[in-house]
């Protein structure tokens, strides 16, 4: 029964780092947005863009971390 509990948490835990990478489509669409904004010579949207990019990429990054910390302490140094 151990071993369920601990393979749960396992699939738990790297399911939300998934989840946290998954986000970077997010970045990918705004990138892809700002592009076109640019090759049409729309400023206004593309200093909107950019501003965004710079408001979502610390948090990105933020989730990124806790979910890797996390999934690294559940799953590698269990396992040590």
């Amino acid at each position: 029964m151990t071993q369920v509990i601990q393979v749960s948490k396992h699939w738990d835990v790297m399911n939300k780092l998934e989840d946290s990478f998954n986000n970077v489509t997010t970045i990918s669409f705004m990138l892809e947005e700002l592009t076109e904004a640019m090759n049409n010579n729309r400023m206004d949207a593309a200093h909107n863009i950019c501003h965004a990019l710079n408001a979502f990429l610390p948090v990105y990054t933020d989730n990124w971390d806790r979910n890797f910390k996390q999934a690294w302490d559940q799953v590698v140094r269990e396992n040590k």
